[in-house]
């Protein structure tokens, strides 16, 4: 097969790239690893959902001490079909402190602001117009009575008012926006297509093999944007023999979950995800409250929690609430011979159980205050707390072999900037060294933004394919 340009994932980063070209007359083949699929082909957080849009079915694990679950999507639209549409802007002293520290061209808050103010129109970034769930209003009284900062985190989220006065939402995800406008303007979209390998002569890339099932098919191309997520892409690069700065600058967000009972009822499905997040410790800390369904809670209060079966049939009294962290370390991305699945070391450090066990202090602070009457601890075998003193020793010393960390935001595998020591792209994604090599994904970001990366990656690549398409 033969394109002009050739862009390789669905997700934010690949959709966007892809409408904008195809918007501009260029033509567009853009490949999906996984399948094509409703947004509401299946219900969320489902075993279904699970086996249809997940690498692995959500399976997946770094190595280290204490490893750290990883979820990547994999379908058309990426990650936007699985997550819960939270949009955030980076603090304007991070997108400084990245200009200056890895000398990115043209960059910084006021040069992105018209890249975030299109993203935030063409995703319909809002907040509820019909009011918090229990579980959010919940979270914002206990805040204001410990007279901590919180707010409700805008969706991507389209909402409509029936004849009755109620309202109806839509997340907007890549398949709701921007995947069928890359179609509409002449992009060729191709589900159920691996990319295995780039060819690669003298600096100048020419094909891709790809898998389609156990057929082969080669794309030539004037040119490649990967946009395959902060794991898949580094992965792709190093089996291309292009291994310079690609994969050994990981960086995530650790997160750890925890259950927590009340006496009133706070847990009610049909609000979704609660969208109230506590802002006073962010950048470092985050803390909210996670989805809630019956699995959800079973799996986080542990099978050791003493009548477990009873808490369950009160579940509309329980609900799962996080720590997010930023991780003070960085991780590795290798790719194993004849295996196409990643080796990823990423070692926690000891800042970092400091850091989440802190913010679990605070969080347990923040559920008493609420009202709660039991929270269930997330260290194996240790029994519930119901006083604040009882939160001392995870503050004091979280230990690394009974905790369960997971994470839903990876980046900076592959940063950009000026800076060649570190950077493996340039101010605009351009692979050094390479003339007709791109990445406009979450692998770019220099580090942790310390919130949400959705935003900021679409941002980042609509202005990386502005200037792309300045250039031809």
């Amino acid at each position: 097969m033969d394109c002009e340009i050739l862009v390789i994932g669905s997700g934010p980063s690949g959709a966007t790239t892809a409408a904008m070209l195809a918007e501009a007359g260029r033509d567009v083949l853009l490949i999906e690893e996984g399948d094509h699929h409703r947004l509401d082909s299946a219900i969320s957080y489902t075993m279904e959902e699970l086996e249809q849009k997940y690498r692995n079915a959500g399976l997946t694990t770094t190595i280290g001490k204490t490893g750290v679950t990883y979820i990547e999507g994999r379908c058309v639209g990426g990650a936007s079909e699985i997550n819960a549409a939270l949009y955030h802007r980076p603090k304007p002293a991070m997108l400084q402190h990245w200009r200056v520290a890895y000398q990115i061209d043209d960059f910084g808050p006021e040069p992105m602001e018209p890249w975030f103010n299109d993203t935030e129109r063409d995703l319909s970034v809002s907040t509820r117009p019909d009011g918090l769930a229990p579980s959010s209003n919940m979270l914002k009284a206990g805040a204001e009575a410990l007279g901590w900062k919180s707010s409700e985190i805008p969706r991507c989220w389209k909402y409509s008012q029936a004849d009755d006065g109620s309202w109806e939402g839509r997340r907007q995800s890549m398949t709701e926006t921007m995947v069928p406008r890359a179609v509409a303007a002449g992009c060729r979209l191709m589900p159920g297509t691996r990319a295995m390998k780039l060819i690669i002569k003298a600096g100048v890339a020419t094909a891709a093999v790809c898998r389609q099932g156990s057929k082969r098919v080669t794309i030539r191309f004037k040119r490649v944007i990967l946009c395959a997520g902060a794991v898949q892409t580094p992965l792709l690069l190093r089996r291309s023999g292009v291994r310079d700065r690609i994969g050994d600058s990981l960086r995530l967000h650790p997160m750890i979950r925890l259950a927590a009972r009340f006496r009133e009822e706070i847990n009610d499905p049909e609000w979704g995800v609660p969208v109230q997040q506590v802002e006073e410790f962010k950048p470092d800390l985050t803390l909210g409250c996670s989805h809630s369904s019956l699995p959800h809670i079973s799996m986080w209060l542990g099978s050791g929690v003493l009548g477990q079966q009873r808490l369950l049939e009160e579940w509309r009294h329980l609900a799962v609430f996080y720590v997010a962290a930023v991780g003070t370390g960085t991780g590795r991305i290798r790719n194993l011979p004849l295996v196409n699945e990643p080796l990823i070391q990423y070692p926690l450090q000891d800042a970092d159980f400091s850091l989440m066990g802190e913010g679990l202090y605070r969080l347990g602070e923040l559920l008493l205050t609420a009202g709660a009457t039991e929270v269930f601890s997330p260290v194996e075998g240790a029994p519930s707390m119901s006083r604040l003193s009882e939160f001392t020793d995870i503050r004091l010393s979280l230990p690394h072999d009974k905790i369960s960390v997971s994470t839903i935001h990876l980046f900076s595998s592959c940063p950009m900037g000026e800076d060649k020591r570190r950077c493996a792209v340039d101010s605009f994604g351009r692979l050094h060294g390479y003339k007709n090599v791109h990445l406009h994904d979450a692998s770019i970001l220099p580090t942790s933004p310390g919130v949400n990366p959705q935003g900021t990656i679409m941002a980042i690549a609509r202005r990386n394919t502005a200037r792309l398409l300045a250039e031809l």
